[in-house]
Order: structure tokens, then C-alpha cells, then sequence
């Protein structure tokens, strides 16, 4: 009887071990991969790099685990006849689901409908399936790891992760995120002296705001810049507006490397769309802070700009004043000199930052000088 009721309790260990393989458990919450990975950036922010490293890895771990237990509820809950027969379209399923008290299957559709939306899977249950499948990429751990190597000198392994979170930079929470990651691929590779992907990294910025591929505005501009007209600064800037925050600093830096490269349109169309879109935000900021104040010359516009420390703060960590000094530069450089003394004179008189204050009444003096 005894060896009977051991075998049996053995068979039901064994049958235990195969099921609890065959059916994953649900991870708990404090065990959840973005829980490990804010754990990981305080490590790392604090300096504590193994830490952080190590971190890292148990999130991705954490991320199978969530891979494994949503693949199983979603395969469940996709395979039963009232899912199967009602279609594809969540907006279709939930009803059903919560009939069926499919609770486990609503909590993971609601939770990536709150991260994506239903138009990011075409409203298709099968697609946001398809999503989860691909989770076993991590770009956070990624890119969080690339810093880490890349301060530990470790240049070529910190540029293969960069260039893997940018691969899957698709699967980030945040989307904007993977700005991050390009700005930081970029900047590795200019200190590596990778030109090519340092080029590149920056395109890849610019090119899905629209006007980077904006042949009409780039004409648009040159013929703005060409007229004879005294207030030719002042009306650049009332007719040109385009909103793409993330590109300024890409554009910037483009400008500057075609500059070196003696392409001096391809400068100009990159260094004015950077001074385009950083002046309608700017613009925007103003508006909101003072609905009484509208553009009406550069002047005056500069003067606005000098009223806020924060927007002061924006334009020097993100290099604005030296764009528009820029511009005049190139501008000049193109034959468009109305334009870019103009500009070169507004700056001297009225640029918030000393410095390119400075700088501009230089190129007055200079250009006085030579003429």
C-alpha cells in the first residue's frame, strides 16, 4: 500500500512539473520588467554600474517570463470558438471577453491599448498577438546598457547595443524615446570618428518630420532669402513655420557637416530648418506665456526670449543661438547677403546670449571692413 500511494504521489509530482511547464505562471508585480529596469537606472545613476548591468539582465529575464505568460493567455484565449467566431477586431472581442470573465486576456489588451492604442495593431487582436511575440527584444535594457559600456570605454559594444534598441526602437513605451537613441548613436560615433554613421544617425532623426523630403519649402526658402526687400528677415520668419522639436539639434549638426564638406545649399537647407522649427517653437512658448505677444519682427522677438530663464536654458543646452549665427554665415556664403547681414545685425543688437551677441557684431565689423 505504501509503495502504491508513493507512486502515485510520485506520478503526481511529475504530472505537476509538466503542467506548471506547459502552463507559465503569472509574474508578480514586483517582479515585472519595467520595475527591474527603473531599478537598473538608479544604479546606474548613481554610479553603480555592475549594479545596473546586472539589472539589467533580470529584466530581460523578467521580460521572458511576461513573454511566456502572455503568449500563453493570448494563445488561449485567440484558440476558443466564441473569439474565433465573433473576428479579429478587439473592439469586437472585449464584450466577449468580459462575458467569458476572460480576465487574464483583458488585463494584457488593456494594458498595451493604455501604452498604444488600438489603431497602433489595427484594432486586430491577432496583431497586438503578434506585438507581444517580438517582446523578447528589450531596447530600454539596450540603450541603457550602451551608456554604461560606452563610459566604461567600451565603444564597439556599446555602439551594438545602441544599433540593436535602434533596430527595435519600435517596441520602446515611450516612442519618442528613440530620439534618445539616435542622438546618442550619433554622438558615439562622431567620437569614434565614424562619419558615415554618424551622418546617417542623423538623417535617420530628420527624416520623419516631413520637412527634411519638403522639396517645395527648401525652394520656398531659397526664394524668401533671394528677395530685394528691407524687411526681408522679418518677413523669412512670418512666412516660414514648421513644428519638429526633435530635429533642431540633427539639422544642426547636418548643416555643419556639409559646411566642412564645401556643400554650401545642402548647409543652408539643413541649418534654416533647424532655425525654422526652433524658432516656431520658441514662438509657441512665447504664446502660451504671454497671449498678448505676436511676432512681428526679430528684434523684439529676441527681447521676449530674454524675459525666461527656462527658455534660455533650452536654447543654450540645444545650441540655438549659434544656429541662427550659423545661418547668417551660410546665407552669406550662398550670396544672399541682404539676408544674412540682416540677421548677422539683429543678433549683434538684440541675441540674448553674449557670447553670439559678440560673435554677430564681429562679422558686422569684419564685413564692414572688407567691403
Amino acid at each position: 500500500m505504501k509503495t502504491k500511494t508513493f507512486i502515485a504521489a510520485f506520478i503526481f509530482i511529475i504530472l505537476g512539473g509538466i503542467l506548471s511547464a506547459q502552463h507559465p505562471v503569472k509574474p508578480k508585480v514586483s517582479e515585472q520588467s519595467w520595475r527591474v529596469l527603473n531599478r537598473a537606472q538608479v544604479a546606474y545613476e548613481r554610479g553603480d554600474y555592475g549594479e545596473a548591468i546586472a539589472l539589467c539582465e533580470e529584466a530581460r529575464k523578467s521580460r521572458g517570463k511576461e513573454l511566456k505568460w502572455n503568449s500563453y493567455v493570448m494563445q488561449s484565449t485567440l484558440s476558443s470558438p466564441e473569439v474565433r467566431k465573433k473576428g479579429p477586431f478587439i473592439s469586437d472581442l472585449i464584450p466577449v471577453l468580459k462575458g467569458r470573465e476572460d480576465y487574464e486576456a483583458l488585463e494584457i489588451i488593456n494594458s498595451w491599448l493604455d501604452r498604444k492604442g488600438a489603431d497602433y495593431f489595427d484594432n486586430s487582436l491577432p496583431k497586438l498577438y503578434d506585438y507581444l511575440k517580438r517582446l523578447n527584444e528589450y531596447p530600454e535594457c539596450d540603450f541603457l546598457q550602451a551608456k554604461i559600456y560606452r563610459l566604461e570605454g567600451e565603444y564597439d559594444l556599446a555602439m551594438q547595443y545602441l544599433k540593436n534598441a535602434r533596430e527595435q526602437s519600435d517596441l520602446l513605451d515611450v516612442p519618442s524615446h528613440k530620439y534618445d537613441i539616435l542622438y546618442e548613436t550619433a554622438d558615439l560615433a562622431k567620437v569614434i570618428g565614424d562619419q558615415k554613421e554618424y551622418e546617417g544617425s542623423l538623417l535617420l532623426i530628420v527624416a520623419g518630420d516631413g520637412l527634411y523630403k519638403d522639396e517645395a519649402s527648401k525652394r520656398a526658402m531659397v526664394r524668401t532669402v533671394q528677395l530685394k526687400r528691407k524687411d526681408i528677415l522679418n518677413y523669412f520668419f512670418m512666412l516660414h513655420r514648421y513644428s519638429a522639436v526633435n530635429s533642431i539639434k540633427a539639422y544642426f549638426e547636418l548643416g555643419k557637416i556639409y559646411k566642412e564638406q564645401k556643400r554650401v545649399r545642402d548647409s543652408w537647407a539643413m541649418t534654416a530648418n533647424g532655425v525654422v522649427c526652433a524658432f516656431t517653437w520658441m514662438n509657441e512658448i512665447l504664446r502660451d506665456r504671454n497671449p498678448e505677444f505676436s511676432f512681428k519682427e526679430l528684434d523684439s522677438f529676441f527681447t521676449e526670449c530674454a524675459r525666461y530663464e527656462d527658455v534660455l536654458a533650452w536654447t543654450s543646452k540645444n545650441g540655438i543661438w549659434q544656429g541662427f549665427y550659423d545661418m547668417a554665415g551660410i546665407a552669406i556664403e550662398n550670396g544672399w547677403i541682404t539676408f544674412g547681414m540682416s540677421l548677422y545685425q539683429t543678433l549683434a543688437n538684440s541675441c540674448p546670449d553674449s557670447y553670439w551677441a559678440a560673435a554677430a557684431n564681429k562679422a558686422v565689423l569684419d564685413r564692414s571692413a572688407a567691403d
